[in-house]
């Protein structure tokens, strides 16, 4: 797969549709849709710690303009947009299995995405810090809950971990990596309205964060332009990234088209002993 060339035009609802087109395609078939997300400040750990874990992923979509630019990347889009329109366009999500944050939220992680939806929504969550269950003992823990969602906001690397080896305890529906969005939505209009249409939502969590994000706005920011010719070259190992690009409606250059590769296979399922990255990056991103 090769990278794509910047282009226009690209929305979230078209994604949200492919999604929804592939779930039901893929129903019975014993695997979900698996989707992860990266910005300028996450790619760099992901790639280092997950890299395997990254290349799994059906789509490996791109969040924030600065890492869509250095990548040369036709799509834009987040799982703070996607988990609500997800939520709203496909009524065969009925339960989430919630990964991330501390303590036991599941009664105000399912009263916020049940607003979200507009319909009842059960929510199981699950601390991310202490006690977090991996390889066997979590999918026994997600082959109870069954869920039609799993939704995993840990810090950047182990939540791609952790989502594939949850995803292979499912037969169907979602498993999708969100960051912070489990804290977001536990706070009414985290986002003003404004934010997203002037593309200054980066800045809305500044202004919020200041001590946790004030580095990766700034010398994080100047990192990744050094590494962004070595972010490009490993990203073209990453078939989801075109997956992102064509379900989002963008799709490759002509020039690219015929060298990408076909990205919608259920991916492999992953083994017991993928590296742990620390603790201390559990609870969101």
């Amino acid at each position: 797969m090769t990278l794509l060339s910047p282009q226009v035009g690209t929305a979230p609802e078209t994604l949200i549709d492919s999604l929804v087109a592939l779930r039901r395609e893929r129903a019975g078939s014993g695997s979900p849709v698996r989707v992860t997300w990266l910005n300028h400040y996450s790619i760099h750990t992901a790639l280092a710690t997950a890299a395997e874990a990254v290349r799994r992923v059906d789509v490996c979509g791109i969040d924030g303009q600065f890492l869509q630019w250095l990548l040369r990347h036709p799509a834009r889009t987040s799982a703070d947009l996607v988990v609500p329109a997800l939520l709203a366009a496909d009524p065969a999500i009925g339960s989430v299995l919630a990964i991330g944050g501390r303590g036991d939220r599941g009664a105000q992680v399912s009263a916020a995405l049940s607003g979200l939806a507009g319909r009842p929504i059960e929510v199981v969550a699950v601390d991310g810090f202490e006690g977090l269950p991996r390889g066997a003992d979590l999918r026994r823990l997600v082959a109870q809950v069954a869920p039609d969602l799993l939704l995993v906001g840990l810090g950047a690397g182990l939540q791609e971990q952790v989502l594939l080896e949850a995803a292979d305890a499912m037969p169907q529906g979602y498993a999708l990596t969100c960051g912070g969005f489990l804290n977001q939505v536990l706070q009414a209009g985290y986002y003003p309205s404004w934010a997203y249409p002037l593309r200054l939502n980066w800045l809305v969590r500044l202004c919020r964060e200041p001590r946790r994000l004030w580095r990766r706005y700034t010398v994080d920011a100047v990192l990744a332009v050094a590494r962004s010719r070595q972010w490009r070259g490993a990203m073209r190992d990453v078939p989801g990234l075109g997956a992102h690009a064509r379900m989002s409606g963008a799709g490759p250059s002509p020039r690219d088209a015929a060298h990408s590769s076909p990205v919608l296979a259920p991916a492999p399922r992953v083994a017991d002993n993928l590296p742990v990255p620390g603790r201390a990056a559990a609870g969101g991103g």
